[in-house]
């Protein structure tokens, strides 16, 4: 009875000293609170549409990219604790993949920085859309993945925002006269994501791809919102057998647009949600904005605009109508 109890007072005493270990590297560690805003703050969906935006109004040489990128927390301890799986979108259109990585962020201690780590999929294609079910990844092991010596990002915070970067010309890849290396630069902020991502050639420097110029594709957090859209064949207030409803619309607020049918013409109208910073005034400068537009024309039908972080929007002209609402997070 007391080899027993010997017993059990042992294993309890080695679980408690795991933890107190454990608690001492905590403490230990100065990135312990940023690491966990970091990884905070990478997590969710961004969209440049507001720089695009910008870009078309002003006598912009080199535009950028419409980017639209999401950042999905998964579960995966054979990795790491801050894991996370990126798909990149261009052109808004979810088919146009131009990236898929997996990213895991680590602490630097005894020194101050967060590094990140970036990994290319071997079965790239397998994954396509996982973000909407990150349970794939629940036997995931770095046997799935392969990676680039020297390309890993490290973050020091500055403000209220981490910036981070490459090691000088330590990402290199290729072979012969397009050996090349990558100057990876990224901001990240609590509603913003910043990035630079541009390659040059080992001998001498000149630019092979990215974006022409250093200015980074400045993505806004994107808020996803539900919305029901209806047409009517006569008026909202004489309901027709025809009428037609479009329920549960996934719209984001960085300029996500869906196009529906009215079936009385047979044309498509697309409905758009944009939240703004708008640069040219003062005052007032920020809003938030329902468009609502027949395909092929210019001119909206419809514009609503409300305060920024609006929960709820909608409009009803009599023949079509829509209703948006944010979908809040859990």
């Amino acid at each position: 009875m007391k080899l027993k109890l010997s017993a059990i007072v042992y294993t309890i005493f080695c679980f408690l000293l795991l933890i107190g270990i454990q608690n001492v590297k905590a403490q230990n560690d100065p990135n312990t609170r940023d690491l966990l805003i970091l990884a905070k703050w990478f997590e969710g969906e961004f969209d440049n549409d507001s720089q695009l935006w910008y870009e078309g109004r002003r006598s912009v040489k080199d535009k950028h990219d419409r980017m639209h990128t999401i950042h999905a927390k998964i579960d995966s301890s054979a990795i790491g604790d801050h894991v996370f799986y990126v798909e990149e979108y261009i052109d808004d259109d979810p088919k146009n993949i131009s990236r898929q990585r997996i990213v895991s962020f680590t602490s630097l201690a005894p020194d101050e920085g967060i590094e990140m780590a970036i990994y290319f999929l071997k079965d790239a294609k397998k994954y396509v859309g996982a973000y909407t079910n990150t349970s794939v990844f629940k036997d995931f092991t770095k046997d799935d993945l392969f990676g680039l010596d020297g390309c890993n990002v490290i973050f020091q915070r500055d403000g209220e925002q981490y910036k981070g970067s490459m090691k000088e010309k330590a990402c290199q890849f290729g072979e012969g006269k397009l050996k090349r290396y990558s100057v990876h630069d990224m901001v990240i902020s609590k509603d913003q994501y910043w990035r630079v991502d541009r390659s040059f050639l080992v001998k001498d420097d000149s630019f092979y791809k990215g974006h022409p110029n250093e200015i980074p594709h400045k993505m806004r957090r994107a808020e996803t919102y539900n919305c029901d859209v209806s047409f009517y064949v006569n008026s909202y207030v004489e309901p027709h057998p025809d009428d037609v409803k479009y329920k549960g619309l996934k719209i984001h607020n960085q300029g996500g647009m869906a196009w529906v049918v009215y079936p009385k013409n047979n044309k498509k109208y697309g409905f758009q949600l944009r939240e703004k910073e708008y640069p040219f005034y003062g005052s007032g400068s920020d809003f938030f904005m329902m468009r609502f537009i027949e395909e092929g024309k210019k001119r909206s039908n419809i514009l609503v605009t409300a305060e920024p972080g609006t929960s709820k929007l909608s409009f009803n002209n009599g023949w079509a109508s829509c209703f948006c609402q944010k979908i809040e997070k859990q």
